[in-house]
């Protein structure tokens, strides 16, 4: 894996998150856009990456493949949720801040920054990958998720609706697809391609638009967030690494899955901390410096991944 070219394309998705941050402070891009192109991104132009991901000549996935992601998408989870349960035993945190830290743990933002960096660091066929990773996301955050930020004291978030997601629909038709090896007339294809190619520069944008609205006060965190980052972005994608090296998984499912565990705090949880009551100044803290941070983190978690 070369570490310049995962270096470059990083600073380069920074550079776009900075035009959205600039933007917004200058009043160029407004909140209401956000909200309106996210369900724009999340709708269309994600499903359609997804899909593109596995149209085209250099796209064919072997059976091992296939296996491997499957067997993944499960060993993920119950590595970072095992150890989002267990590490704070060890670091003794304030019950009150137990189930913030936990989700912080266990739940990155692999929609949003998880797609776009996978595209640009590994290359379309890394993305059918990373949607298959990430089919039991939004079944697992809010559930578990839920049960992290409010104790178990109020009901799940989770809605049969969530199954139904159109990314999570896209990942199914994509995995039919890829399993099936069918083959899509080359205009389909690049008709999915050029679609879905809207989504990174408008998801990073709309990333740069958000941080600009956290308060300066609240940019700063405390050895509390400061610990948590370390563990979210270093410790816990290196553990994973670390357990699928042993499993003897696909180098490329593995690296893909070691880079997903690596993202940034995911943003449900801010949503949940309001809807249940919570901090959700701490939240924000653990998102903005993730977020911030991950620019160096990624490359390095995944060059010292290729090493396994």
């Amino acid at each position: 894996m070369d570490l310049l070219h995962i270096v470059t394309q990083m600073l380069m998705i920074f550079g776009i998150v900075l035009v959205g941050l600039f933007a917004a402070k200058r009043e160029l891009w407004s909140g209401d856009l956000d909200r309106k192109l996210s369900v724009f991104i999340m709708n269309i132009s994600m499903p359609a990456l997804i899909l593109a991901s596995v149209m085209g000549k250099d796209l064919a996935f072997e059976n091992s493949e296939l296996i491997a992601l499957g067997v993944v998408a499960v060993v993920n989870y119950v590595v970072l949720i095992g150890l989002a349960y267990l590490i704070p035993h060890i670091f003794k945190v304030n019950k009150s801040r137990l189930g913030i830290f936990r989700f912080m743990l266990a739940f990155g933002n692999v929609s949003f920054i998880g797609y776009p960096v996978c595209d640009a660091v590994f290359g379309p066929k890394a993305v059918f990958c990373a949607s298959v990773l990430n089919i039991p996301f939004n079944l697992l955050v809010f559930t578990i998720g839920v049960s992290f930020i409010n104790g178990g004291k109020a009901k799940s978030a989770f809605s049969p609706k969530l199954i139904l997601s159109p990314c999570v629909i896209a990942s199914l038709i994509a995995v039919v697809i890829a399993i099936a090896r069918i083959k899509m007339p080359t205009p389909v294809g690049e008709w999915f391609h050029l679609l879905g190619d809207l989504t990174t520069p408008c998801a990073l944008l709309i990333i740069g638009s958000s941080l600009s609205h956290i308060p300066v006060r609240d940019m700063f965190g405390n050895r509390f967030v400061y610990s948590m980052t370390i563990l979210r972005l270093i410790v816990l994608p290196l553990a994973v690494g670390g357990v699928l090296a042993l499993m003897g998984i696909n180098p490329f499912v593995s690296d893909v899955a070691v880079v997903l565990s690596a993202m940034p705090v995911a943003t449900n949880g801010i949503m949940l901390c309001l809807q249940y009551g919570q901090d959700e100044r701490v939240m924000t803290q653990g998102l903005f410096f993730t977020t911030l941070l991950s620019v160096v983190t990624i490359p390095l978690v995944a060059y010292l991944a290729s090493l396994f």
